[in-house]
């Protein structure tokens, strides 16, 4: 299994360095990263020329940048299937949420839903983009740093041991 970090965005609604703002004393990658490697043997940063990961010495796949949709069909084809992708601003990700993806996944691509809300983690294993399902993870919140607010929450978890 091969997995995909999207972490190279403008950054338009919170920061372009969004995937390095600390959450719990390391950069929001790092425990994205963390967290995919409990389910991947390779992983990669998919990022733009927008992206300050693009000097990383991390492997990575260059996006054009074109819309978050178009760089992960980008990025997958890339590295091929399957894959898992994940957001760079998920720092805090239940394992069991991953797992679940795992198991209930039927479909070519299934995105993780969390309360309602798409988190922006998916499993391809497939590129039929009609062929798509949504898992239903209804245990702990899963926060998208997208805001200053939601970088405070995320903050304020840390602090609880979250």
């Amino acid at each position: 299994m091969k997995a995909v970090i999207m972490a190279g965005g403008k950054g338009t609604r919170f920061t372009p360095l969004k995937p390095l703002v600390e959450v719990c004393g390391y950069p929001s990658y790092y425990h994205v990263m963390r967290t995919a490697k409990n389910f991947a043997e390779d992983i990669y940063l998919a990022v733009t020329v927008f992206s300050p990961l693009i000097y990383s010495d991390f492997p990575k796949v260059i996006t054009s940048g074109k819309g978050y949709e178009n760089d992960i069909y980008e990025a997958v084809k890339k590295v091929g299937i399957p894959v898992l992708v994940f957001p760079s601003d998920t720092p805090i990700i239940p394992l069991e949420s991953v797992e679940l993806l795992l198991k209930e996944c039927k479909a070519d691509i299934c995105s993780l839903v969390n309360f309602g809300d798409y988190v922006g983690i998916s499993l391809w294993r497939g590129y039929n983009t009609s062929n798509f399902q949504d898992i239903e993870y209804s245990g702990s919140k899963i926060f998208n740093i997208n805001t200053y607010q939601d970088y405070v929450i995320v903050k304020y978890l840390c602090v609880e041991g979250v």
